[in-house]
C-alpha cells in the first residue's frame, strides 16, 4: 500500500464522514430550535463547537504531516498556539458586540 493509503485516506475518511455527521448535527439542531443564533451565549458555543472541529483537524494534519517528514515537529506547536489567539480573539470580539 502507497503513503496515501496508510496516512491520508484514513484523514479523510474519519473528517469527511465525522464531518458530515458534525454538520447534519448541527443543522438539526438549529431546525429544531435548540440553538437560537440570536443569543450571545448560543452563538458562542456554537464558535466553540467550530473551533474545536477545526482544532482536531488541524492538530491531526499537522501531526500526520510531521510524521511524513513534511513540516518539523516543532512547528506544529506554534500553529495550535495560533489558532489559540484566534479562538480568543473571535471570543473577545463576539463579546464587544454583544455588550453593544
Amino acid at each position: 500500500m502507497d503513503l496515501f493509503s496508510h496516512s491520508w485516506l484514513p484523514f479523510l475518511y474519519l473528517y469527511g464522514l465525522g464531518g458530515a455527521l458534525f454538520v447534519f448535527g448541527i443543522i438539526i439542531t438549529l431546525k429544531a430550535g435548540s440553538f437560537d443564533l440570536n443569543r450571545y451565549v448560543h452563538k458562542k458555543w456554537m464558535w466553540v463547537l467550530i473551533f474545536g472541529f477545526v482544532w482536531y483537524i488541524m492538530l491531526h494534519a499537522l501531526m500526520t504531516l510531521a510524521a511524513l517528514d513534511s513540516i518539523s515537529v516543532y512547528l506544529v506547536p506554534i500553529i495550535m498556539l495560533a489558532l489559540v489567539v484566534i479562538f480568543i480573539a473571535v471570543n473577545l470580539i463576539l463579546k464587544k458586540i454583544a455588550r453593544s
